[in-house]
């Protein structure tokens, strides 16, 4: 499972006064990407005492994008696995159109230190399922 394709409903209330789809909700898009990739491989909140935060969002918005009832596509996979972070890749799309592509930096973090963590294991060969190929 390299890429996972993920439904997004857009809302009513996610556009601005210039009628096109708020730079804020795209955010929120990832998000439920991201969860619905972790859900899929297994994710666990917390293994071996580390937890992953989200530390960086890149956004590249391609084509504005108006409301619409029916859901647009969000492609999600793993970009790159380091030591202690890892990049979530997404695109934005509908038959017609590329609207956004993203990128999320997570870190695996120690909690009792609050420090960077070395990715278990486990996780690490998760993750390696889920990158693109």
């Amino acid at each position: 499972m390299a890429i996972l394709t993920v439904p997004v409903h857009l809302r009513w209330g996610d556009m601005d006064v210039f009628e096109h789809i708020n730079n804020v909700a795209y955010v929120g898009y990832l998000e439920d990407a991201r969860v619905s990739l972790l859900a899929n491989a297994g994710f666990a909140p917390e293994l071996d005492g580390i937890r992953q935060f989200v530390v960086r969002h890149e956004i590249d918005y391609l084509k504005p994008l108006t409301f619409r009832a029916e859901p647009m596509q969000m492609q999600v996979w793993i970009e790159s696995i380091g030591n202690s972070s890892y990049v979530i890749g997404y695109c934005l799309l509908d038959e017609e159109a590329e609207y956004m592509r993203a990128k999320t930096t997570m870190v695996c973090m120690k909690m009792e230190s609050g420090l960077p963590g070395r990715i278990p294991s486990q996780l690490k060969q998760t993750y390696e399922k889920l990158m693109r190929d």
